[in-house]
């Protein structure tokens, strides 16, 4: 079971600084000043969406005597791909399932947000779904690359199995090496606790179906405390935050002018 929570927060911290890569890559960030990209998308960035789930699978070998490839297969394989396409509904990073943060440790599943309670096609266990909030604008590019490229395979191999057993020492904790990482700490600033209990209460009256109390708290979900929040008059989309699940909701519950079906189970579809 340690072990498990173990794997399960390295996974997390591992796409977490995956992405913390992402916005450092001096090559990756070339294209952002690339002519075709800025006549297209307004301040483009590479950026990724990535899914995280918890249950079982069947490994197979497919290919032929040439190439062999393992593959996966399982319903919960075919969760996982929906979580990641959703992202860009989200506009997030990445979405974790609940099964995925129940087996996370205490203090790394309270860093994940709970945004919206989902059944996707191929699962019809409704499913509550969270997000890590990372704000990678605060990412500075790097201005030269590693000092050292080791390219002996055998020599990298050997590094990777020391680092493996660093990791899976009992005195390692993810959550300290998470905690205490410059990238997550710069990216992770921009995020209020008042905003976090904001939300947290936006998102119980709407899963309750009390959607006209959950769209005026949403309204006032801004990353940083505002002076006018609760006494600015919400016109229109512009006026609404910034946060992608926030937005999410609102144009969900817009469909329904905020008014909640009456046999509202809590959860909706999630669209394709």
């Amino acid at each position: 079971e340690e072990k498990q929570t173990k794997l399960a927060d390295m996974a997390l911290m591992s796409y977490v600084k995956i992405i913390a890569e992402i916005n450092k890559s001096r090559i990756l960030a070339g294209y952002r000043w690339h002519p075709g990209f800025q006549y297209r998308i307004q301040d483009f960035r590479v950026s990724m969406g990535f899914g995280l789930h918890h249950g079982w699978a069947i490994e197979g070998a497919i290919g032929s005597e040439y190439k062999i490839d393992a593959s996966y297969l399982s319903p919960n394989v075919s969760v996982t791909a929906k979580l990641e396409a959703a992202t860009s509904q989200f506009k997030v990073w990445m979405l974790l399932s609940h099964s995925m943060v129940h087996k996370c440790s205490h203090e790394v599943a309270l860093s994940c947000r709970l945004i919206d309670h989902v059944t996707v096609s191929g699962s019809r266990i409704p499913m509550r779904v969270y997000t890590m909030d990372l704000d990678t604008r605060r990412i500075a590019v790097e201005e030269k690359g590693p000092d050292r490229i080791i390219r002996n395979r055998f020599k990298i191999r050997q590094l990777r199995e020391v680092r493996k057993g660093e990791k899976m020492a009992e005195d390692y904790r993810v959550w300290d090496g998470m905690t205490n990482n410059p990238d997550v700490t710069k990216m992770r600033a921009l995020f209020s606790e008042e905003f976090f209990q904001r939300f947290h209460m936006a998102y119980r009256n709407y899963e309750a179906g009390e959607w006209l109390a959950a769209r005026d708290m949403l309204f006032t979900c801004h990353y940083q405390p505002r002076a006018d929040i609760g006494r600015r008059l919400v016109q229109s989309e512009a006026d609404w935050p910034e946060d992608g699940p926030t937005v999410t909701l609102l144009k969900f519950m817009q469909q329904r002018n905020f008014q909640a079906p009456s046999d509202w189970p809590g959860y909706r579809e999630l669209p394709e």
